[in-house]
């Protein structure tokens, strides 16, 4: 049942993300625009994406300190190796960022001139975001070896509050240059930072001799270097329709797809919380229980997930209206729809990605990702060209569906008891996106979900692994004595 508290736990920044978004992007429309919104956008695409080029630091301390226990000294040693190596790719990273910003927003950026002047101006700013970013990964690494899920969710949520609640604090101030706006972003990540590496300093440094090892940095290295290609190529694939449509299209057009997206991504937390709560208990199992633990998980992901995917695709056009109103951009709602299923298999691909990793073997997915990198943007501009946004939207969704098949075959996923049990999910997610767009108002979005949640949850119950359906009732029956 630990996992399961783990899980919970690791929720809570997913349910706090999804819930501050609702809130705080229809204010920051209205207060600093469309316009200015999208550029603030753009910037923090870049900084996601640069944020995750540590070299495999952080996934690969956790690799290291939950498969073997050594004495303290050691420890701290592999810890201070780590934060060494960020410091380095810290400073190349910030200079990259800082290039990167000035010519995407100098060159290639649509937008009126005294908008890219700002972004222009704000640079600086990106390049500082980088360390803080890398030494937050790198600290969060350590502490979930411990699986200390508690503490790094409270960082996280504290982290993602500030970052987008002092902007909009700004912005209400009327100082609404993006310098502004990035600087208190900036106060939000940093809050988070110095939150997990307390807590990293107190278990594993705390009296203890800072001392780099090269031996230790280059075993960190050498199972992170895989892992640093799909952090590079990862995210670059997952940032690239936003900056096609900026550069091909306006900055208008992102923010009606980002809107979207950005929900989508947030209701995608919960199975990545799982899977990383899973990666530490992974990486000490034999193969053969991580094996039974990961096909487990990936069933019970992919139904209770369904369940959110469903409602999001009956309930987008009445809840984007209500959300944004009259800032609506039709375009969203189908962007939306087709988005939350690719996050679905997306989500499903988590559990193989990390049985994987966990077993030491990075170099699987890094290769993966490079093969498929060029296949995704040929799909992107293929389809962003002829169909529009919702080709975009679609190109996305085709590639996370691409890597859920590619890591179940890899991981041994593709047994008749495990791929039956994903096929019902998978049936009412299409019958809900086929319906929908027969659909219009509250009441027949609510009778649509209803009508395909029901039958859904009464065969998930019937499929649902027994190990599952155990716990589950063991946890009501405690709960009832």
């Amino acid at each position: 049942m630990k996992l399961v508290k783990n899980s919970v736990v690791n929720l809570l920044p997913t349910v706090v993300g999804v819930l501050t978004s609702i809130l705080t992007i229809p204010l920051y429309i209205s207060l600093i625009g469309t316009d200015r919104y999208g550029a603030l956008l753009v910037g923090f695409v870049l900084l996601g994406y640069f944020g995750h080029v540590d070299f495999g630091l952080g996934r690969a301390i956790t690799h290291r300190l939950s498969s073997n226990k050594e004495e303290s000294a050691v420890r701290a040693g592999i810890v201070w190796s780590a934060l060494v190596g960020a410091a380095g790719i810290a400073v190349l990273g910030g200079v990259v960022v800082f290039i990167a910003a000035r010519v995407f927003f100098g060159s290639f950026f649509e937008a009126d001139e005294a908008l890219r002047v700002e972004a222009l101006a704000a640079s600086w700013l990106f390049a500082m975001c980088v360390p803080i970013i890398l030494f937050t990964g790198v600290s969060s690494g350590a502490v979930i070896s411990l699986e200390r899920f508690g503490t790094v969710s409270f960082a996280t949520v504290v982290g993602n509050l500030l970052s987008q609640l002092l902007p909009l604090l700004v912005a209400a101030l009327h100082l609404t240059d993006l310098s502004w706006l990035l600087g208190a972003s900036v106060l939000g990540r940093l809050a988070s930072l110095i939150l997990i590496m307390t807590s990293m300093w107190r278990n594993f440094l705390l009296g203890q001799r800072l001392v780099a090892s090269l031996q230790q940095l280059r075993s960190l290295f050498t199972y992170g270097s895989w892992i640093m290609v799909t952090a590079i190529v990862g995210p670059l694939m997952i940032m690239s329709d936003r900056l096609v449509i900026g550069a091909a299209v306006s900055a208008a057009a992102v923010v009606a797809y980002s809107v979207p997206f950005q929900i989508a991504s947030r209701t995608a937390m919960l199975p990545g919380s799982v899977a990383q709560v899973l990666f530490p208990r992974l990486a000490s199992q034999t193969p053969e229980q991580s094996l039974a633990l990961g096909k487990v998980s990936v069933v019970v992901i992919g139904q209770l997930y369904a369940f959110m995917v469903v409602g999001l695709i009956c309930l987008a056009g009445p809840l984007l209206q209500l959300w944004l109103g009259d800032d609506l951009d039709p375009r969203s709602v189908l962007i939306g729809q087709i988005i939350i299923i690719g996050f679905w298999t997306n989500a499903l691909a988590y559990v193989p990605f990390t049985l994987i990793q966990a077993s030491g073997n990075s170099r699987f997915t890094g290769i993966m990702h490079l093969a498929e990198l060029p296949v995704y943007l040929a799909m992107l501009f293929g389809l962003g060209l002829t169909i529009g946004l919702a080709g975009i939207a679609l190109a996305f969704t085709l590639r996370t569906t691409l890597d859920c098949v590619v890591l179940f075959v890899k991981a041994g996923f593709t047994d008749q008891a495990t791929l039956g049990r994903l096929i019902g999910p998978a049936c009412g997610i299409g019958v809900a996106l086929l319906a929908a767009q027969w659909i219009d108002g509250w009441l027949s979005a609510l009778t649509l979900a209803t009508a395909v949640c029901i039958p859904l949850l009464v065969l998930c119950w019937i499929q649902v692994p027994e190990a599952a359906k155990r716990a589950v009732l063991a946890r009501f029956g405690a709960a009832a004595a």
